[in-house]
């Protein structure tokens, strides 16, 4: 049963239902007080019972939102890919309703708008959260994505940015995109690492500069041509803080829309890596690549390096 208590401030409900803890709070009139405590009991009377067709799909992807996600190293790409979700799915339905045929259907549906890797990584995105509703809340006996197939991986994009469109692309990027842009064909570094790096970990002395988390979660040196020293040095270093201003999703818009302005319509920035990787193999022993690179499987050199046929043939 639910208790009221007059204060200066108005009205505080007090709902204690075991094995819940008490939860109180304070409201400016009775009514309120009264209807925010019915629904409270309700709630947690429900629980008690191991009903939860009260509890929204909605309210399931915002708590693991706010309280898992924010936990994580890849935070906020995961709180934007649920905030996606909570957009483009039907989410005003019961947690029980979310079943084989549901998330089928959305998987379907979905297949026809975005690449099967977006799909995908949605996918897995839903596949933790339902997991959490059964591992951490209870709410589910089993997680119905269990016998849902996720799309198959697509192939492995192959785009090497020549120095063509490296020429046709630079007048459109202001200056400072324009160095994070060349320093990432120097050095293969990701855009978000190149964004987050600080001047306390670049050595220009000792020619490296030291990535201290990376997307593998290990940290790493990465090696600096003659170029990238250039490229740091005219930045008038500072002794502390960030080397560049621009955080990394306002980095890719502007990315997106110079190379858009520059009729460049197939290339993205994750292409300097593939770039960066074809050109820097001719020069290193493979040990030493998947060193300067982060791969801890030789394999992964195979997707990054993409050289033409007629370039092979021109070293035979």
């Amino acid at each position: 049963m639910a208790t009221y208590q007059k204060r200066k401030k108005g009205i505080t409900a007090t709902v204690r239902i075991k094995p819940h803890p008490s939860q109180s709070q304070t409201f400016t009139t009775m009514r309120d007080a009264k209807s925010w405590a019915h629904e409270l009991e309700l709630k947690l009377k429900n629980e008690k019972k191991g009903d939860y067709n009260h509890i929204l799909f909605k309210e399931i992807l915002e708590e693991y939102r706010d309280n898992v996600s924010v936990l994580k190293k890849g935070a906020d790409r995961e709180r934007s890919r649920i905030n996606q979700l909570i957009r483009i799915m039907d989410v005003e339905t019961p947690l029980i309703n979310i079943d084989f045929d549901y998330l089928v259907r959305y998987r379907e549906s979905r297949l026809e708008e975005v690449s099967s890797m977006t799909v995908r990584r949605e996918m897995q995105v839903l596949s933790a959260v339902l997991t959490w509703c059964v591992d951490t809340k209870l709410y589910l006996k089993e997680s119905p994505m269990q016998k849902v197939r996720l799309p198959k991986i697509s192939d492995h994009r192959e785009r090497v940015i020549t120095d063509c469109e490296v020429e046709i692309l630079l007048p459109f990027l202001n200056n400072e995109l324009k160095s994070i842009f060349l320093l990432a064909l120097e050095t293969g570094m990701r855009q978000s690492e190149i964004c987050e790096l600080e001047w306390e970990r670049v050595q220009i002395d000792k020619k490296y500069l030291f990535l201290k988390t990376t997307k593998n979660g290990r940290s790493r040196e990465v090696p600096l041509s003659k170029n990238a020293l250039e490229i740091l040095s005219k930045l008038n270093a500072r002794k502390s803080g960030r080397v560049f201003k621009y955080e990394a999703k306002y980095a890719s818009y502007d990315f997106m829309k110079a190379r858009i302005e520059a009729e460049l319509f197939d290339i993205v920035f994750h292409d300097t890596r593939h770039t960066a990787a074809t050109r820097i193999a001719l020069k290193l022993p493979l040990l030493d690549l998947c060193k300067m690179f982060g791969w801890s499987d030789p394999k992964r050199a195979m997707i990054y390096y993409n050289p033409t046929a007629t370039e092979i043939a021109s070293r035979l």
